[in-house]
């Protein structure tokens, strides 16, 4: 009885087979635009036969289909490469963003940016150096350096604002990472739960794996599944999911960035995991991009101060070297260090002679030089009678010059402002000392550099662009050895009323190194901005050297400028290089993955039709059985009844 039927249960799982082939087939198509949707496959396979007698012995008979599984046609291999390759394609997608706001920060396409200021700040001087006395050219030099720190302090306050944008998006993204690890959570719950059974819970699976998808925009990602079909994700050494518990992201307390050494004006703040507080680096994706773009704007930001320390420094001192229309003027020792105001001439003797190699002689010195056959000589030693400046010697026989008294150009006039570096962090400062101001931060860094980049408010006032120093105090002598000196001039000796313009505007476009090397009247000052430490102490090279820098040694400031903003265009064109190939590679990883676990209208409309027609010859096949049974059973073995 069971073979008679045995075929009716063929047909039925027949039906069931395709019937079920017919409904994972409608479920593919109506998700064929679900975002992270599988394509789902029905395995089948044949059950077990059933031995029957037969003639010549025993046979086999199929009993039929059943549907083992109902499987996603999902590649793990490239959901690895996927994984692998998106943080980096984010990143560099991120990067290219902040790269095109710093391009637009320092933009000089219209002549109206800090590299045009420049360029018409050392014109003014250019044009000050030939028309000195000329107060519209005094007054366009002052004009043209308060553009000048207003564009740079400008792009500064940009730089902040840009800043603290990154961290407001940094801590928007935190959020929705956080969002992301607790839903994969949940999914690793559900699914572990659903699929107990030996069922497999592939929906579940899809949107799980679309949260991990998405979790690689923000950073590197790692993942493994555990023998309950749970998910562990981990990210740069940090296990981030591990079954049904999690690590929690999120941002640290801000605290203010001079507190790492250099003052941005800015908040900043970092990744921490909540459980263990530490801190967490991303090593890609959209988190690693918004850290790396607030150091890439904070190194602009570097650049700026550069620039104004360099104002500070070097431009100010060649500015006090030269004498202004007041003629006003200060005695310093040898050193440079002021001399107490109640010196005067009287209380000094004129030095008359000094030895080829600049230095000065003593008083007892002097009485024992001899003028041999017109030349000067000290023993045996050729030496040089100064026919000008403003040398002296005091009642100790000290040396005594009589230099002007200028203001700075930058900043307040009684402010000294000198260099400092940082050698283990390679940090670059400002020494300020403000006779004013006892308690005042003498040590500036960042911001604080910048902001102290204003034109002396005495420029100012009426008639302030007499405070120019366009002449020079010094002229060079040369003597018959062919060596030569810098002698002081004095108030009614100048060589020239624009010289000093002259020497300040080089220093535009000279570096330090060179006007050192070439012994131009700049090297006085040059050799005055020896690199010291951050007690002050002078800063040696490797033979025991006297090292001469600003933060701009070996480029002038023109040259550092465009050095900086063809860095920038560079690493701009690199980044947007980086983001296109990496749009191409996705292309083709999502093309696999696509390729494979995609939705084809083609195939779903054939397997629809393979599903329905053999769901209709099951059922003719049955009904032909069943009509065959009816026969047997109700038509015949009638005789006799």
């Amino acid at each position: 009885m069971r073979a008679t039927f045995a075929g009716l249960n063929t047909m039925v799982r027949g039906i069931m087979a395709n019937q079920l082939g017919l409904d994972t087939t409608g479920h593919n198509i109506t998700n064929a635009g679900t975002e992270g949707y599988t394509r789902q496959m029905v395995t089948l396979a044949t059950t077990r036969g059933e031995e029957r007698a037969g003639l010549t012995g025993n046979i086999m008979v199929g009993t039929g289909v059943d549907a083992l599984a109902v499987k996603r046609a999902r590649n793990v291999y490239a959901d690895i490469q996927y994984r692998n390759e998106n943080p980096s394609q984010k990143y560099y997608e991120t990067m290219a963003v902040n790269y095109d706001k710093l391009e637009t920060i320092f933009d000089d396409s219209k002549n109206l940016g800090i590299e045009a200021s420049i360029n018409k700040f050392y014109q003014t001087w250019v044009d000050l150096s030939t028309n000195a006395s000329n107060s519209s050219a005094r007054t366009q030099v002052i004009e043209q350096g308060k553009n000048l720190s207003d564009l740079i302090q400008t792009a500064t306050a940009e730089l902040q604002e840009q800043i603290r944008s990154e961290y407001e998006d940094l801590k928007s993204e935190l959020l929705q990472v956080d969002d992301i690890l607790e839903e994969i959570v949940q999914f690793n719950k559900q699914i572990v739960a659903q699929e107990v059974t030996g069922a497999t819970a592939n929906d579940l699976r899809d949107r799980r794996d679309l949260l991990v998808d998405q979790l690689s925009n923000y950073m590197n990602v790692s993942f493994t599944e555990n023998e309950f079909g749970a998910y562990q994700i981990n990210s740069g050494g940090v296990t981030l999911v591990n079954g049904v518990t999690r690590s929690h992201l999120l941002i640290s307390d801000g605290v203010s960035s001079s507190l790492y050494g250099i003052d941005y004006g800015v908040t900043d703040y970092n990744i921490k995991i909540k459980e263990s507080n530490i801190v967490f680096t991303p090593q890609n994706g959209i988190l690693k991009a918004r850290l790396d773009s607030i150091a890439e704007d904070k190194s602009y930001i570097d650049k700026m101060a550069d620039m104004a320390s360099f104002m500070l420094t070097a431009f100010n001192e060649q500015h006090k070297q030269g004498w202004d229309m007041n003629g006003d003027y200060k005695f310093v020792d040898e050193d440079g260090n002021d001399v107490t105001a109640s010196t005067t001439e009287s209380d000094l003797t004129a030095v008359e002679f000094m030895k080829a190699d600049g230095t000065y002689l003593t008083a007892t010195e002097a009485d024992s030089v001899k003028l041999t056959e017109g030349v000067y000589m000290l023993g045996t030693e050729e030496v040089i009678k100064i026919t000008g400046g403003a040398v002296y010697r005091n009642s100790s026989d000290e040396i005594i010059k009589k230099v002007p008294d200028t203001i700075n150009f930058f900043g307040k006039e009684s402010i000294t402002y000198e260099y400092r570096y940082d050698a283990e962090y390679d940090r670059n400062y400002l020494y300020k000392y403000d006779p004013d101001e006892v308690d005042s931060k003498n040590l500036l860094s960042g911001v604080q550099i910048i902001a102290a980049l204003e034109v002396n408010s005495k420029l100012s006032e009426i008639h302030g662009d007499r405070y120019i120093a366009a002449a020079t105090s010094k002229q060079y002598v040369e003597t018959s050895t062919g060596q030569g000196f810098w002698e002081d001039m004095e108030w009614g000796k100048r060589t020239g009323d624009g010289t000093n313009a002259v020497y300040l505007s080089e220093l535009f476009n000279i570096s330090q190194k060179t006007i050192i090397e070439d012994n131009k009247a700049n090297a006085l000052v040059s050799k005055n901005m020896v690199i010291r430490d951050l007690e002050g102490n002078k800063i040696l090279d490797s033979n025991g050297d006297e090292q001469y820098s600003t933060a701009m040694t070996t480029l002038s400031l023109n040259s550092y400028y465009q050095k900086s903003m063809s860095t920038l265009g560079i690493d701009a064109y690199s980044t947007d290089v980086n983001y296109e190939a990496m749009q191409t590679i996705m292309t083709q990883v999502e093309n696999w993955r696509d390729s494979m676990g995609g939705v084809d209208w083609n195939e779903e409309l054939t397997n629809m039709i393979k599903y329905q027609k053999g769901f209709t010859a099951c059922s003719r096949c049955l009904n032909a059985m069943d009509e065959c049974l009816d026969r047997l059973v109700n038509s015949t073995g009638v005789v006799g009844r």
